[in-house]
Protein backbone atom coordinates (compact mmCIF):
# COMPACT_ATOMS: atom_id res chain seq x y z
CA UNK A 1 0.00 0.00 0.00
CA UNK A 2 1.64 3.53 -0.83
CA UNK A 3 1.61 6.74 1.58
CA UNK A 4 -1.62 8.06 1.51
CA UNK A 5 -1.30 12.14 0.72
CA UNK A 6 -4.43 13.69 1.72
CA UNK A 7 -3.86 16.88 -0.66
CA UNK A 8 -2.98 14.65 -3.72
CA UNK A 9 -6.08 12.75 -3.49
CA UNK A 10 -7.93 15.89 -2.54
CA UNK A 11 -6.60 17.78 -5.83
CA UNK A 12 -7.51 14.48 -7.91
CA UNK A 13 -11.23 13.87 -6.53
CA UNK A 14 -11.90 18.00 -7.23
CA UNK A 15 -10.08 17.52 -10.51
CA UNK A 16 -12.20 14.57 -11.62
CA UNK A 17 -15.25 16.34 -10.45
CA UNK A 18 -14.81 19.62 -12.28
CA UNK A 19 -13.51 17.83 -15.78
CA UNK A 20 -16.53 15.38 -15.96
CA UNK A 21 -19.20 18.40 -14.69
CA UNK A 22 -19.85 15.57 -11.62
CA UNK A 23 -21.99 18.15 -9.69
CA UNK A 24 -24.09 19.71 -12.26
CA UNK A 25 -25.10 16.44 -13.63
CA UNK A 26 -26.25 15.19 -10.00
CA UNK A 27 -28.54 18.37 -10.18
CA UNK A 28 -29.77 17.42 -13.74
CA UNK A 29 -30.61 13.88 -13.03
CA UNK A 30 -32.98 15.49 -10.47
CA UNK A 31 -34.46 17.82 -12.47
CA UNK A 32 -38.58 17.46 -12.25
CA UNK A 33 -38.44 15.49 -9.28
CA UNK A 34 -40.62 15.90 -6.11
CA UNK A 35 -38.40 19.39 -4.41
CA UNK A 36 -36.92 19.86 -1.36
CA UNK A 37 -35.71 23.11 -0.63
CA UNK A 38 -33.12 23.83 1.47
CA UNK A 39 -32.56 27.41 2.67
CA UNK A 40 -29.22 28.30 3.73
CA UNK A 41 -28.42 30.40 7.31
CA UNK A 42 -26.36 32.72 5.44
CA UNK A 43 -22.43 33.49 7.35
CA UNK A 44 -21.31 36.84 7.63
CA UNK A 45 -19.04 37.68 5.29
CA UNK A 46 -16.70 39.57 7.58
CA UNK A 47 -13.42 37.01 7.38
CA UNK A 48 -11.91 33.69 6.11
CA UNK A 49 -14.22 29.95 7.34
CA UNK A 50 -13.53 29.05 10.64
CA UNK A 51 -14.00 25.80 12.38
CA UNK A 52 -17.69 26.00 13.09
CA UNK A 53 -18.28 27.81 10.15
CA UNK A 54 -16.36 24.88 8.15
CA UNK A 55 -18.61 22.21 10.30
CA UNK A 56 -21.75 24.01 9.60
CA UNK A 57 -21.64 23.50 5.75
CA UNK A 58 -20.36 19.89 6.15
CA UNK A 59 -23.21 19.20 7.81
CA UNK A 60 -25.31 20.74 5.59
CA UNK A 61 -23.67 18.82 2.68
CA UNK A 62 -24.55 15.59 4.42
CA UNK A 63 -27.53 16.48 4.60
CA UNK A 64 -28.02 18.37 0.76
CA UNK A 65 -26.90 14.60 -0.28
CA UNK A 66 -29.67 12.69 1.39
CA UNK A 67 -32.04 14.17 -0.01
CA UNK A 68 -30.34 14.43 -3.48
CA UNK A 69 -29.93 10.27 -3.10
CA UNK A 70 -33.23 9.60 -2.21
CA UNK A 71 -34.34 11.44 -5.35
CA UNK A 72 -35.60 14.91 -4.58
CA UNK A 73 -34.66 17.97 -6.72
CA UNK A 74 -33.04 19.94 -4.34
CA UNK A 75 -32.66 23.75 -4.37
CA UNK A 76 -28.69 24.62 -2.51
CA UNK A 77 -28.31 27.89 -3.17
CA UNK A 78 -25.74 29.00 -0.13
CA UNK A 79 -25.73 32.78 0.88
CA UNK A 80 -23.99 35.73 2.33
CA UNK A 81 -24.74 37.96 5.41
CA UNK A 82 -22.89 40.60 3.89
CA UNK A 83 -24.82 43.41 5.50
CA UNK A 84 -25.18 45.11 9.00
CA UNK A 85 -23.18 45.86 12.01
CA UNK A 86 -20.54 42.98 11.59
CA UNK A 87 -19.32 44.18 8.44
CA UNK A 88 -19.35 47.98 9.57
CA UNK A 89 -17.44 47.46 12.46
CA UNK A 90 -14.34 45.62 9.97
CA UNK A 91 -14.62 48.32 7.96
CA UNK A 92 -14.51 50.99 10.89
CA UNK A 93 -11.42 48.86 12.36
CA UNK A 94 -9.36 49.43 9.01
CA UNK A 95 -10.45 52.97 8.59
CA UNK A 96 -9.39 53.69 12.05
CA UNK A 97 -12.32 55.11 13.08
CA UNK A 98 -13.49 55.51 16.56
CA UNK A 99 -16.98 56.99 16.40
CA UNK A 100 -20.09 56.78 13.86
CA UNK A 101 -19.50 60.39 13.44
CA UNK A 102 -16.11 59.68 11.95
CA UNK A 103 -18.33 58.04 9.27
CA UNK A 104 -19.71 60.72 8.38
CA UNK A 105 -16.83 63.27 7.93
CA UNK A 106 -15.51 59.97 5.54
CA UNK A 107 -18.21 60.73 3.54
CA UNK A 108 -21.04 57.61 4.32
CA UNK A 109 -21.35 57.35 0.05
CA UNK A 110 -17.53 56.27 0.18
CA UNK A 111 -18.10 54.29 3.96
CA UNK A 112 -20.92 52.28 1.96
CA UNK A 113 -18.31 51.60 -0.97
CA UNK A 114 -15.73 50.10 1.38
CA UNK A 115 -18.16 47.77 2.74
CA UNK A 116 -19.36 46.40 -0.42
CA UNK A 117 -15.82 46.31 -1.38
CA UNK A 118 -14.89 44.49 1.53
CA UNK A 119 -17.74 41.86 1.69
CA UNK A 120 -17.12 40.99 -1.66
CA UNK A 121 -13.32 40.26 -1.50
CA UNK A 122 -14.26 38.20 1.78
CA UNK A 123 -16.98 36.39 -0.37
CA UNK A 124 -15.18 35.06 -2.85
CA UNK A 125 -12.74 33.52 -0.63
CA UNK A 126 -15.15 31.79 1.54
CA UNK A 127 -16.76 30.24 -1.45
CA UNK A 128 -13.37 29.25 -2.60
CA UNK A 129 -12.92 27.33 1.20
CA UNK A 130 -15.99 26.15 1.05
CA UNK A 131 -15.68 24.09 -2.16
CA UNK A 132 -12.10 22.85 -0.92
CA UNK A 133 -14.33 21.17 1.41
CA UNK A 134 -16.00 19.29 -1.17
CA UNK A 135 -19.63 20.91 -0.56
CA UNK A 136 -22.11 20.75 -3.12
CA UNK A 137 -24.16 24.17 -3.52
CA UNK A 138 -24.35 26.33 -6.45
CA UNK A 139 -21.92 28.64 -5.51
CA UNK A 140 -21.93 30.34 -9.27
CA UNK A 141 -25.30 31.97 -7.30
CA UNK A 142 -25.08 32.59 -3.73
CA UNK A 143 -27.64 34.96 -2.54
CA UNK A 144 -26.11 38.49 -1.66
CA UNK A 145 -27.76 40.68 1.19
CA UNK A 146 -26.58 43.56 -0.52
CA UNK A 147 -28.08 42.69 -3.92
CA UNK A 148 -31.35 44.62 -5.17
CA UNK A 149 -32.94 41.27 -6.31
CA UNK A 150 -32.52 40.51 -1.99
CA UNK A 151 -33.26 43.75 -0.58
CA UNK A 152 -36.95 43.84 -2.92
CA UNK A 153 -37.73 40.40 -1.44
CA UNK A 154 -37.01 41.96 2.29
CA UNK A 155 -39.31 45.01 0.91
CA UNK A 156 -41.88 42.56 -0.45
CA UNK A 157 -42.03 40.43 3.10
CA UNK A 158 -42.55 44.25 4.63
CA UNK A 159 -45.20 45.41 2.50
CA UNK A 160 -47.07 41.64 2.88
CA UNK A 161 -46.79 42.60 6.89
CA UNK A 162 -48.11 45.96 6.36
CA UNK A 163 -51.22 44.73 4.41
CA UNK A 164 -51.98 42.07 7.22
CA UNK A 165 -51.45 45.07 9.78
CA UNK A 166 -48.55 43.20 11.23
CA UNK A 167 -46.45 46.56 10.82
CA UNK A 168 -46.26 49.34 13.46
CA UNK A 169 -44.15 52.00 14.59
CA UNK A 170 -43.44 51.78 18.62
CA UNK A 171 -41.41 52.44 21.58
CA UNK A 172 -40.34 49.37 23.71
CA UNK A 173 -36.80 49.44 25.85
CA UNK A 174 -34.17 47.51 23.56
CA UNK A 175 -30.55 46.92 24.11
CA UNK A 176 -28.78 49.44 22.43
CA UNK A 177 -25.23 49.42 22.28
CA UNK A 178 -24.25 52.99 22.37
CA UNK A 179 -20.67 52.55 20.19
CA UNK A 180 -21.90 50.73 17.31
CA UNK A 181 -24.72 53.43 18.27
CA UNK A 182 -27.73 50.57 16.56
CA UNK A 183 -29.91 47.97 18.60
CA UNK A 184 -28.69 44.75 19.32
CA UNK A 185 -30.76 41.98 18.90
CA UNK A 186 -31.58 39.26 21.33
CA UNK A 187 -29.07 36.43 20.23
CA UNK A 188 -25.87 39.10 19.95
CA UNK A 189 -25.75 39.65 23.58
CA UNK A 190 -23.40 38.42 25.58
CA UNK A 191 -23.26 38.53 29.03
CA UNK A 192 -19.84 39.12 31.58
CA UNK A 193 -19.25 39.68 35.44
CA UNK A 194 -19.18 43.31 35.61
CA UNK A 195 -19.06 45.30 39.03
CA UNK A 196 -20.66 48.51 39.20
CA UNK A 197 -21.60 50.53 42.00
CA UNK A 198 -25.32 50.10 43.17
CA UNK A 199 -26.96 52.33 45.52
CA UNK A 200 -30.27 52.50 48.29
CA UNK A 201 -31.98 55.76 47.39
CA UNK A 202 -34.53 57.28 50.09
CA UNK A 203 -37.47 57.97 48.31
CA UNK A 204 -39.26 60.74 50.71
CA UNK A 205 -43.09 60.36 50.63
CA UNK A 206 -46.18 62.95 50.74
CA UNK A 207 -46.62 61.68 54.52
CA UNK A 208 -42.54 62.29 55.50
CA UNK A 209 -41.24 58.41 55.24
CA UNK A 210 -38.51 57.10 53.18
CA UNK A 211 -39.38 54.03 50.69
CA UNK A 212 -36.38 52.62 50.04
CA UNK A 213 -35.15 51.39 46.50
CA UNK A 214 -32.18 49.53 45.57
CA UNK A 215 -30.25 50.02 42.21
CA UNK A 216 -27.55 49.03 40.06
CA UNK A 217 -27.82 51.64 37.35
CA UNK A 218 -27.43 54.98 39.25
CA UNK A 219 -27.95 56.66 35.26
CA UNK A 220 -31.89 55.34 35.26
CA UNK A 221 -33.08 57.47 38.37
CA UNK A 222 -33.70 60.38 36.37
CA UNK A 223 -35.59 58.65 34.49
CA UNK A 224 -37.77 57.00 37.58
CA UNK A 225 -42.03 57.12 37.60
CA UNK A 226 -42.74 54.36 40.20
CA UNK A 227 -41.76 52.08 42.42
CA UNK A 228 -42.93 48.29 42.73
CA UNK A 229 -43.97 46.40 45.98
CA UNK A 230 -45.39 42.86 46.34
CA UNK A 231 -48.70 42.84 47.54
CA UNK A 232 -48.21 39.68 49.70
CA UNK A 233 -44.91 40.31 51.01
CA UNK A 234 -44.76 42.13 54.95
CA UNK A 235 -42.85 45.55 55.29
CA UNK A 236 -41.86 47.07 58.04
CA UNK A 237 -41.74 50.81 59.30
CA UNK A 238 -38.81 51.20 60.70
CA UNK A 239 -37.26 54.19 62.74
CA UNK A 240 -33.39 54.46 61.38
CA UNK A 241 -31.49 57.41 61.76
CA UNK A 242 -34.24 59.54 63.17
CA UNK A 243 -36.33 58.95 59.88
CA UNK A 244 -39.03 56.67 58.87
CA UNK A 245 -37.94 54.27 56.68
CA UNK A 246 -40.29 51.39 55.01
CA UNK A 247 -38.36 48.25 53.61
CA UNK A 248 -39.76 44.55 52.95
CA UNK A 249 -39.13 42.62 56.63
CA UNK A 250 -36.68 40.12 55.37
CA UNK A 251 -34.25 42.69 53.85
CA UNK A 252 -34.32 44.62 57.32
CA UNK A 253 -31.89 42.77 59.13
CA UNK A 254 -29.33 42.30 56.41
CA UNK A 255 -29.06 45.44 55.17
CA UNK A 256 -29.10 47.43 58.32
CA UNK A 257 -26.08 44.63 59.11
CA UNK A 258 -24.59 45.66 56.13
CA UNK A 259 -24.91 49.55 56.67
CA UNK A 260 -23.65 49.27 60.52
CA UNK A 261 -26.78 50.87 61.53
CA UNK A 262 -29.40 50.52 64.41
CA UNK A 263 -32.87 50.60 63.72
CA UNK A 264 -36.55 50.44 65.49
CA UNK A 265 -39.42 48.36 64.13
CA UNK A 266 -42.16 50.63 64.48
CA UNK A 267 -44.99 48.59 62.61
CA UNK A 268 -45.57 45.94 60.38
CA UNK A 269 -48.01 45.68 57.42
CA UNK A 270 -49.22 43.59 53.52
CA UNK A 271 -47.55 45.37 50.66
CA UNK A 272 -51.00 46.06 49.19
CA UNK A 273 -50.71 48.76 51.89
CA UNK A 274 -48.64 50.88 49.98
CA UNK A 275 -50.50 51.39 47.03
CA UNK A 276 -50.81 54.35 45.56
CA UNK A 277 -48.36 55.57 47.88
CA UNK A 278 -46.77 59.19 46.04
CA UNK A 279 -43.39 60.27 47.20
CA UNK A 280 -41.08 63.04 45.55
CA UNK A 281 -39.27 61.92 42.29
CA UNK A 282 -35.64 61.79 42.68
CA UNK A 283 -33.04 64.08 41.51
CA UNK A 284 -35.93 66.50 40.25
CA UNK A 285 -33.65 69.67 40.68
CA UNK A 286 -31.27 68.65 38.17
CA UNK A 287 -33.75 67.71 35.43
CA UNK A 288 -35.90 69.73 32.48
CA UNK A 289 -38.24 67.11 32.38
CA UNK A 290 -41.47 68.86 33.33
CA UNK A 291 -44.98 68.18 35.19
CA UNK A 292 -45.85 64.38 34.74
CA UNK A 293 -49.30 63.11 35.10
CA UNK A 294 -49.56 59.82 37.67
CA UNK A 295 -45.99 59.51 38.19
CA UNK A 296 -43.80 58.25 41.40
CA UNK A 297 -46.37 56.57 43.17
CA UNK A 298 -45.64 53.26 44.70
CA UNK A 299 -47.78 50.24 42.15
CA UNK A 300 -47.91 46.62 42.81
CA UNK A 301 -46.75 44.00 41.25
CA UNK A 302 -46.47 40.16 42.44
CA UNK A 303 -43.84 38.91 39.10
CA UNK A 304 -40.93 41.33 39.21
CA UNK A 305 -40.09 41.67 43.24
CA UNK A 306 -38.04 39.43 45.13
CA UNK A 307 -36.52 39.52 48.22
CA UNK A 308 -32.86 37.64 47.44
CA UNK A 309 -31.51 40.78 46.79
CA UNK A 310 -32.15 44.64 47.39
CA UNK A 311 -34.86 45.99 49.90
CA UNK A 312 -38.00 44.36 48.83
CA UNK A 313 -39.03 47.84 46.77
CA UNK A 314 -38.35 48.26 43.01
CA UNK A 315 -36.87 51.48 41.50
CA UNK A 316 -38.93 51.34 38.00
CA UNK A 317 -38.10 53.03 35.29
CA UNK A 318 -40.53 52.31 32.54
CA UNK A 319 -37.81 53.73 29.61
CA UNK A 320 -34.94 51.38 30.56
CA UNK A 321 -36.52 48.10 31.09
CA UNK A 322 -38.85 45.51 29.65
CA UNK A 323 -40.30 44.58 33.20
CA UNK A 324 -40.53 48.33 34.59
CA UNK A 325 -42.34 48.94 30.78
CA UNK A 326 -44.76 46.09 31.00
CA UNK A 327 -45.56 47.07 34.90
CA UNK A 328 -45.60 51.01 33.97
CA UNK A 329 -47.72 50.27 30.82
CA UNK A 330 -50.21 48.35 32.88
CA UNK A 331 -50.47 50.72 36.08
CA UNK A 332 -50.52 53.78 33.92
CA UNK A 333 -46.93 55.00 34.69
CA UNK A 334 -45.20 57.46 31.97
CA UNK A 335 -42.41 56.57 30.36
CA UNK A 336 -39.44 58.79 30.93
CA UNK A 337 -36.46 58.31 28.18
CA UNK A 338 -33.32 60.68 28.31
CA UNK A 339 -30.80 58.42 26.99
CA UNK A 340 -30.53 58.20 22.79
CA UNK A 341 -29.08 55.06 21.46
CA UNK A 342 -25.37 56.58 21.30
CA UNK A 343 -25.49 56.87 24.98
CA UNK A 344 -25.68 60.51 25.33
CA UNK A 345 -28.50 61.91 27.76
CA UNK A 346 -31.18 64.64 26.40
CA UNK A 347 -31.56 68.15 26.51
CA UNK A 348 -34.47 66.91 29.43
CA UNK A 349 -31.79 65.28 31.55
CA UNK A 350 -30.69 69.00 33.03
CA UNK A 351 -27.33 69.22 34.36
CA UNK A 352 -27.05 65.58 33.12
CA UNK A 353 -27.12 66.48 29.36
CA UNK A 354 -24.93 65.43 26.98
CA UNK A 355 -23.13 63.13 29.56
CA UNK A 356 -22.58 59.14 28.79
CA UNK A 357 -25.52 56.75 30.35
CA UNK A 358 -22.99 55.17 32.94
CA UNK A 359 -20.35 57.60 33.00
CA UNK A 360 -22.48 60.13 35.04
CA UNK A 361 -23.42 57.70 37.67
CA UNK A 362 -20.45 58.95 39.94
CA UNK A 363 -22.09 62.00 39.56
CA UNK A 364 -25.40 61.65 40.13
CA UNK A 365 -24.24 59.29 43.19
CA UNK A 366 -22.29 62.22 44.51
CA UNK A 367 -25.89 64.06 44.04
CA UNK A 368 -28.20 61.77 45.68
CA UNK A 369 -25.74 62.24 48.95
CA UNK A 370 -25.38 66.29 48.85
CA UNK A 371 -29.51 65.49 48.67
CA UNK A 372 -29.37 63.61 52.18
CA UNK A 373 -31.48 60.44 49.89
CA UNK A 374 -28.47 58.35 49.45
CA UNK A 375 -28.72 55.63 51.99
CA UNK A 376 -25.94 53.40 51.24
CA UNK A 377 -23.80 52.29 48.59
CA UNK A 378 -21.53 49.58 47.79
CA UNK A 379 -19.41 47.79 44.89
CA UNK A 380 -21.85 44.97 43.54
CA UNK A 381 -20.75 41.98 40.88
CA UNK A 382 -23.43 40.88 38.52
CA UNK A 383 -24.12 39.37 34.74
CA UNK A 384 -24.13 42.74 32.66
CA UNK A 385 -25.21 42.58 29.31
CA UNK A 386 -22.22 43.61 26.65
CA UNK A 387 -22.15 43.97 22.91
CA UNK A 388 -20.98 40.95 21.32
CA UNK A 389 -18.78 42.66 18.58
CA UNK A 390 -17.01 45.38 20.28
CA UNK A 391 -17.64 44.03 24.05
CA UNK A 392 -19.00 47.60 24.50
CA UNK A 393 -21.89 47.13 27.89
CA UNK A 394 -25.47 47.65 26.31
CA UNK A 395 -27.85 50.17 27.88
CA UNK A 396 -31.85 48.97 27.66
CA UNK A 397 -33.39 52.06 26.61
CA UNK A 398 -37.20 52.63 24.94
CA UNK A 399 -36.19 53.92 21.40
CA UNK A 400 -38.99 54.10 18.29
CA UNK A 401 -38.33 51.25 16.02
CA UNK A 402 -40.47 49.29 13.66
CA UNK A 403 -41.77 46.18 14.81
CA UNK A 404 -43.69 43.10 13.30
CA UNK A 405 -46.38 42.59 15.55
CA UNK A 406 -45.75 39.10 16.27
CA UNK A 407 -47.73 38.45 19.17
CA UNK A 408 -50.59 38.69 16.59
CA UNK A 409 -49.81 35.07 14.65
CA UNK A 410 -48.14 33.30 18.11
CA UNK A 411 -50.89 30.94 18.72
CA UNK A 412 -50.74 30.37 14.79
CA UNK A 413 -47.23 29.53 15.04
CA UNK A 414 -47.30 27.14 18.03
CA UNK A 415 -50.07 25.28 16.38
CA UNK A 416 -47.57 24.58 13.13
CA UNK A 417 -45.38 23.99 15.90
CA UNK A 418 -47.21 20.74 16.75
CA UNK A 419 -47.40 19.71 13.50
CA UNK A 420 -43.92 18.87 12.82
CA UNK A 421 -42.26 15.66 13.65
CA UNK A 422 -39.04 17.30 15.96
CA UNK A 423 -36.54 14.77 16.61
CA UNK A 424 -34.89 14.64 18.90
CA UNK A 425 -38.27 15.43 20.93
CA UNK A 426 -36.16 17.80 22.95
CA UNK A 427 -35.88 20.11 20.61
CA UNK A 428 -39.62 20.83 19.70
CA UNK A 429 -40.77 21.59 23.62
CA UNK A 430 -37.61 23.94 23.46
CA UNK A 431 -39.00 25.26 20.10
CA UNK A 432 -42.27 25.92 21.90
CA UNK A 433 -41.17 27.22 24.74
CA UNK A 434 -39.64 29.77 22.78
CA UNK A 435 -42.75 30.55 20.24
CA UNK A 436 -44.66 31.05 23.85
CA UNK A 437 -42.10 33.74 24.92
CA UNK A 438 -42.25 35.47 21.75
CA UNK A 439 -42.52 39.08 21.68
CA UNK A 440 -43.16 41.86 18.52
CA UNK A 441 -40.16 41.91 16.69
CA UNK A 442 -37.98 45.16 16.54
CA UNK A 443 -36.91 45.01 12.78
CA UNK A 444 -35.80 48.19 12.59
CA UNK A 445 -31.68 49.16 13.02
CA UNK A 446 -29.35 52.61 12.93
CA UNK A 447 -27.49 51.68 10.55
CA UNK A 448 -25.23 52.57 7.63
CA UNK A 449 -24.98 49.47 5.73
CA UNK A 450 -28.02 47.96 5.10
CA UNK A 451 -31.28 47.08 3.91
CA UNK A 452 -33.23 50.39 3.96
CA UNK A 453 -36.52 50.63 5.20
CA UNK A 454 -39.63 51.45 2.77
CA UNK A 455 -41.10 53.26 4.47
CA UNK A 456 -42.08 57.43 4.10
CA UNK A 457 -43.45 59.43 7.19
CA UNK A 458 -44.21 63.10 7.44
CA UNK A 459 -41.39 64.91 9.68
CA UNK A 460 -43.59 67.48 10.67
CA UNK A 461 -46.21 64.69 12.07
CA UNK A 462 -43.54 62.67 13.98
CA UNK A 463 -43.96 63.85 17.73
CA UNK A 464 -41.36 61.54 19.14
CA UNK A 465 -39.34 65.08 20.57
CA UNK A 466 -35.83 63.25 19.23
CA UNK A 467 -33.61 65.24 17.41
CA UNK A 468 -31.61 61.65 16.19
CA UNK A 469 -30.37 62.24 13.05
CA UNK A 470 -29.73 58.12 12.80
CA UNK A 471 -33.12 57.27 12.91
CA UNK A 472 -34.79 58.48 9.31
CA UNK A 473 -36.15 56.30 6.95
CA UNK A 474 -35.36 56.13 3.29
CA UNK A 475 -36.70 54.18 0.68
CA UNK A 476 -33.83 53.84 -1.69
CA UNK A 477 -30.46 52.30 -1.74
CA UNK A 478 -29.20 54.97 -4.08
CA UNK A 479 -30.14 57.35 -1.64
CA UNK A 480 -27.52 56.37 1.33
CA UNK A 481 -29.01 59.29 4.41
CA UNK A 482 -27.07 60.54 6.63
CA UNK A 483 -27.74 57.46 8.35
CA UNK A 484 -30.76 55.65 7.22
CA UNK A 485 -32.58 53.55 9.77
CA UNK A 486 -32.38 49.62 8.35
CA UNK A 487 -33.82 46.46 8.91
CA UNK A 488 -31.99 44.25 11.37
CA UNK A 489 -31.93 40.90 9.33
Amino acid sequence: MGRYEPNKVEKEVHGFWDSKGVYKKTKASRKGAKPFYFIDGPPYATAAIHLGTAWNKILKDAYIRLWRMQGFDVWDQPGYDSHGTPIEVKVEKELGFKTKHDIEKFGVKKFVEKCKEFATKNIGTMSAQFKDLGVWMDWENPYLTFKNSYIEGVWHTFKKAFEAGLLYKGSYPVHACPRCETVVAYNEIEYTKQTDISVYVKLKTKDNRHLLVWTTTPWTLPGNTGVMVHPGYTYVEAEVGGEKWIIAKERLGPLMEAMEAGYKILREFPGKELEGLQYEAPLAKHLKIGKLEKAHRVVLSEKYVALDSGSGLVHTAPGYGKEDFEVGKEKGLPVVCLVGVDGSMDKRAGKYAGKKAREVDEEIIKDLASENILAYKHPYTHDYPICWRCKTPLLQINIPQWFFKVTDIREDLLKENEKIKWFPGFAGARFKDWLENLGDWPISRQRYWGTPLPIWFCGKCDSTGRTNHRRHFFSLPLLPPSAALLIGL
